[in-house]
């Protein structure tokens, strides 16, 4: 396609006739400068636009398949998501990819306690499945620890807390933090094996909230609390690896604040039907 012609010369002029580019090509010179000329219509450059605008939103955190998706689901636009990954191309725009992680994971050990979650992960309605972990952030001027509670039904940070010390202290007041702002009858706490869940003072205490039962994954293996661990990756990726921030804790605060509050309210998920956490939540609740 013409477009896609362009979009290949373009760059390679830096290095190289671009007659001999031609040639090579088999393309004539007088194509190439009509291809390159030529405008979108009116209705392509509004999807341009539209496209753009959402990119820019987004930080550059939504790729072709997510835009395609808000398009439609947001703006009642009938496109296609090749179209939409042709026109990304053409306008340099490309989301930020997450770090991949490879882990060796290890036979399966005994468990301090039983895996009540066994990768079902998601619940029907809320408050009936609960995952929790503990992330350090060493993006500021010293090591913070963010502690998270999240909802399996959709996915929603529900409990946030932010501390200098890994502590127990850090674990009960994500807990309580969730229970304030969530009314529950009975919900499954999931975690990992850390020392924080497995300490015995904090079996107590979740023990006394009697309307909390406790789950652990099987030792090392992360993909048994995949929920959390995708959100801290989310977090991460989107922020702190792909954006500028000011390396201070208050302004890693402020980042930490401002991007749950978007994953919550507007990052749309697949999964939840190309809704945010807390549109689907009010919409099947």
């Amino acid at each position: 396609m013409p477009s896609q012609v362009v979009s290949l010369v373009e760059p390679l002029k830096i290095r190289y006739p671009i007659l001999d580019i031609l040639r090579f090509l088999n393309i004539p010179k007088s194509n190439y400068y009509r291809w390159k000329n030529q405008k979108p219509s009116d209705d392509e450059q509004q999807l341009r636009d539209l496209i753009q605008s959402i990119y820019e939103q987004h930080k550059g955190r939504y790729g072709y398949r997510r835009i395609t998706a808000e398009l439609r689901v947001q703006h009642k636009l009938v496109v296609n998501h090749k179209k939409v990954y042709r026109l990304m191309r053409d306008m340099g725009l490309k989301a930020k990819i997450r770090r991949k992680k490879y882990r060796y994971l290890p036979k399966l050990q005994n468990r301090k306690c039983k895996d009540l979650i066994e990768r079902n992960f998601k619940a029907s309605q809320p408050n009936k499945k609960w995952y929790t972990d503990v992330s350090t952030f060493k993006f500021g001027e010293t090591p913070l620890y963010l502690s998270a509670i999240i909802d399996g039904f959709n996915n929603e940070v529900i409990s946030v807390v932010v501390s200098e010390h890994p502590d127990l202290k850090l674990a009960y007041d994500t807990v309580n933090l969730a229970l304030k702002n969530r009314e529950i009858e009975e919900v499954i706490l999931h975690s990992d094996q850390g020392s924080l869940y497995t300490s015995p003072n904090f079996q107590e205490f979740i023990h006394e909230k009697k309307n909390i039962v406790q789950s652990m994954s099987h030792k090392g293996v992360c993909y048994d609390n995949v929920q959390i661990e995708s959100f801290f990756s989310h977090l991460k990726t989107e922020v702190f690896y792909s954006q500028e921030f000011t390396s201070t804790n208050t302004e890693i605060l402020k980042i930490i604040k401002e991007y749950i509050d978007y994953y919550n309210n507007i990052r749309i998920q697949k999964k939840l039907n190309f809704l945010s956490p807390v549109q689907f939540r009010e919409k099947f609740a």
